[in-house]
């Protein structure tokens, strides 16, 4: 923690009073550091906590332009804000340093770090690798973009710790320097925030720059950073790579540098995007000693996270599954092409806030595996265009009840929206959970 006393005379802004934003603000109080608080909202939602436990901090609640935000030594913000806003902007012209949670986290903490990011699969991979260590006997702690903050992990004394990362973050971070680091893929997402999507993709590659070993997708060339590091890569794909998937005995199996490792039905889950996001893990954790024994143990009782391709039920002879993390175009593409048999016998349920991204690439796989595909919310109408087998619907009760309808014995129902969910629900669980309860009330 000798970074704090470096800093315990340095005018310390936390801007933004989410989750994150106090979560900043409870590690600095107990390291005794005094942040002065900013939040763009008059009353957010951690503000009765600060009434309690710290009514003496000095705090702005509103506009930002009053906040004197060039005045502060240093700003630790909030993933949730844009660095473009102007009040922000104009701080960091002035010389401001701006960092994030994950930035304060890296100038402190001293052991490992396995570090994630990409589209799609982030919070899968990184709790499969949690999973791997615990079974290998490691401490080990899980957090950043899901579960714990991470200023909350060096609380405890942890031997490695496993990071999701989402672009928000790594572009406040600049100091972490992971003993592995992956993009698992890139697609076209948050261009709400983004100048180009190219600025998006370079958000995410800035997760290899300080990384001792550097983990990339031979399915995805754009996982493969532009410049040359000089740290050791692996890769990982469907059929090339160091780790990747091949028959060995007549079975499918998960190849490891040249020799088969480990059949893939040794995995609780199914589909290809869990063998994928499988072998990424055993990428990511190359620099660890886990014995085979191990990893059978971590993967035979993995049984996936919810709402990310979730088996909901079978009703006669049709099964459901709830993809509804799939908020983008690249999540539902992995989801149909996992599920998708030699015939068309998926009836996809998509829609919501596509958040600008072009949905075109969604074509050929319905084309070739969808026997239908229904459609509600904000963007509705552009992805009903691209099938001449869609159907419009108002809400996630009809969506199902004519799934219900068009679905044969044999064939998948299958939620995986390829948007946002802000149009209709509070987040993509809640909208998951709407679906699972429709699926299960069309037994009755």
């Amino acid at each position: 923690m000798q970074y704090l006393n470096e800093i315990k005379n340095k005018q310390i802004t936390v801007l933004g009073l989410g989750v994150t934003g106090l979560g900043i603000v409870r590690f600095l109080l107990s390291h005794g550091l005094a942040p002065k608080v900013v939040d763009s909202r008059k009353s957010p939602p951690g503000i009765d906590w600060l009434k309690e436990h710290a009514p003496k901090l000095s705090t702005h609640f509103g506009n930002l332009d009053d906040a004197v935000l060039c005045n502060s030594d240093m700003i630790i913000i909030s993933p949730g804000l844009s660095l473009k806003i102007p009040a922000i902007a104009k701080a960091i012209e002035s010389g401001v340093e701006v960092i994030g949670d994950v930035e304060l986290f890296a100038r402190i903490n001293t052991k490992p770090v396995v570090a994630v990011t990409g589209s799609n699969g982030k919070s899968t991979v990184v709790t499969l690798a949690y999973e791997v260590l615990k079974a290998a006997g490691y401490k080990v702690a899980l957090g950043g973009n899901i579960g714990t903050a991470v200023l909350d992990l060096l609380n405890d004394d942890y031997d490695v710790f496993v990071l999701e990362l989402s672009s928000f973050q790594l572009d406040t971070s600049s100091s972490l320097k992971p003993i592995s680091a992956t993009v698992l893929n890139i697609s076209e997402d948050h261009l709400d925030r983004y100048d180009s999507y190219q600025a998006y993709i370079d958000s995410k590659l800035s997760i290899y720059n300080n990384a001792e070993l550097v983990v990339t997708n031979t399915d995805d060339i754009q996982t493969t950073p532009i410049s040359h590091s000089s740290a050791p890569h692996v890769s990982f794909g469907s059929e090339q790579g160091d780790y990747h998937l091949a028959e060995h005995n007549n079975e499918l199996h998960f190849i490891v540098k040249g020799e088969a490792f480990l059949p893939v039905s040794t995995l609780a889950v199914v589909g290809k995007h869990n063998y994928l996001n499988t072998l990424a893990v055993m990428a990511l954790l190359n620099p660890f000693d886990i014995t085979k024994e191990q990893y059978t143990t971590a993967l035979c009782q993995f049984n996936g996270l919810a709402h990310r391709c979730q088996f909901v039920d079978e009703q006669n002879g049709v099964k459901y599954f709830n993809d509804s993390k799939a908020t983008n175009v690249g999540a539902t593409i992995a989801a149909i092409d996992s599920l998708a048999s030699d015939h068309e016998n998926l009836i996809v349920i998509a829609g919501g806030d596509a958040k600008g991204a072009d949905l075109s690439a969604l074509k050929p796989y319905i084309k070739s595996h969808a026997k239908a595909l229904v459609c509600f919310g904000k963007d509705a109408n552009k992805l009903a265009a691209l099938s001449c087998k869609s159907h419009l619907v108002s809400n996630m009760q009809e969506a199902v009840a004519l799934a219900k309808v068009l679905s044969k014995r044999g064939d998948i129902v299958l939620l995986a929206p390829a948007c946002a969910s802000i149009d209709m629900y509070n987040n993509y669980m809640q909208r998951g959970d709407d679906f699972v309860s429709c699926v299960k009330a069309a037994q009755l």
